[in-house]
């Protein structure tokens, strides 16, 4: 490449970086929560805090307005790396057959307010038969993240705990948070939202023997933030322009 081409191309490539340094903001903004979580649930401690308690399937976020019964099929019988999306909706929606789609509100700058709604449902066998844990939601109470079922009849209740948590905010705003499931200390949503401050310990009728004994894993990540399009358009532009001046170079030479 002679001396001009090299000028030219240099230059191309100090603008491309202007120009994209432009379209990204200096200081990333909050925004409210997106992306998925992946939940492993660990059945052998599961079972062991419980007292025989187990996770049997899961269903994904096409049954999410599917009345969820101990009989229905379809679902999956793996409990390891569990897909929940975040849902998109700012208002949670009834479906028919007790299924409610629980809201997003949560910002990503305040993690202390508002609360995360996920697609996908479980079902779990016990000594008292058939459980359903549906309608998941994260939302902090008292610092702690806790993982959260909705029921029109008991309404908000403590599923599990999150321990160990680790919880950040990317250059694009968004929230990342990872942490081991635990049964914790039954915390409730609050009293006003749930049915006699009820948790799922309460449910399965049974002292759990250990409340802090590890029986999963929770990692949520952000959704990928697309490059604009013009970015794209632009780096097509300026490396054709450099194949031409290349193109060019050769014939003189």
């Amino acid at each position: 490449m002679n001396t001009n081409s090299f000028k030219l191309a240099a230059a191309g490539v100090l603008a491309f970086t202007a120009f994209t340094g432009l379209l990204a903001p200096a200081t990333a903004s909050a925004a409210l929560v997106t992306g998925n979580a992946t939940i492993s649930i660990d059945n052998t401690a599961f079972s062991t805090a419980t007292g025989g308690w187990t996770v049997d399937n899961f269903f994904d976020a096409s049954f999410n307005t599917t009345a969820i019964t101990g009989s229905l099929a379809g679902g999956s019988s793996s409990t390891t790396n569990m897909l929940f999306p975040v849902n998109t909706n700012v208002a949670t929606v009834s479906y028919p057959g007790n299924r409610t789609l629980q809201a997003t509100t949560m910002d990503s700058g305040n993690t202390a307010v508002g609360q995360i709604g996920l697609s996908g449902a479980l079902t779990m066998t016990g000594a008292l038969g058939d459980l359903f844990p549906y309608d998941f939601k994260l939302a902090k109470f008292g610092g702690v993240w806790n993982l959260v079922t909705f029921d029109t009849s008991f309404q908000n209740t403590t599923f599990l705990q999150l321990a160990n948590a680790v919880e950040s905010v990317d250059g694009s705003g968004q929230l990342s948070l990872s942490g081991d499931l635990i049964f914790g200390g039954g915390m409730s949503p609050t009293t006003a939202s749930s049915i006699f401050g009820l948790t799922w310990s309460s449910f399965l009728g049974v002292q759990i023997a250990n409340q802090n004994l590890v029986v999963g894993h929770l990692s949520l990540t952000p959704a990928a933030v697309p490059v604009p399009a013009a970015v794209w358009m632009f780096g097509s532009g300026l490396l054709g322009l450099l194949g031409v001046s290349r193109g060019k170079s050769k014939a003189a030479a």
